[in-house]
């Protein structure tokens, strides 16, 4: 036995346990990859259905009732602080 069968040896181990060493990579990767696949089109499924829920509240009657119930509040507000009587500093608003 000379050194160029230890060489030969050595040159098949190395190739042996390279080819295992990719083999189990490309599984994990594939494996990674049919994961985060899964993940954004539960992303994308997701973000479709807050898209189109978003877009029936500007549609519908929701943000007409919400103005009104606005503008409404607005309206007695300013009403209000017309009858209200200005309170200075330091002084009490009990007589």
């Amino acid at each position: 036995m000379g050194i160029e069968w230890f060489r030969d040896l050595s040159i098949i181990i190395m190739a042996i346990t390279t080819s295992v060493v990719l083999i189990f990579i490309t599984v994990l990767v594939y494996r990674l990859y049919r994961k985060a696949d899964s993940t954004l089109q539960l992303v994308k499924s997701t973000a479709k259905i807050v898209y189109n829920a978003v877009s029936l509240i500007k549609q519908g009657p929701l943000t007409t009732i919400v103005s009104l119930i606005q503008g409404i509040r607005s309206g007695i507000e300013s009403i209000s602080s017309l009858f209200k009587k200005e309170v200075k500093k330091g002084e009490s608003t009990n007589e």
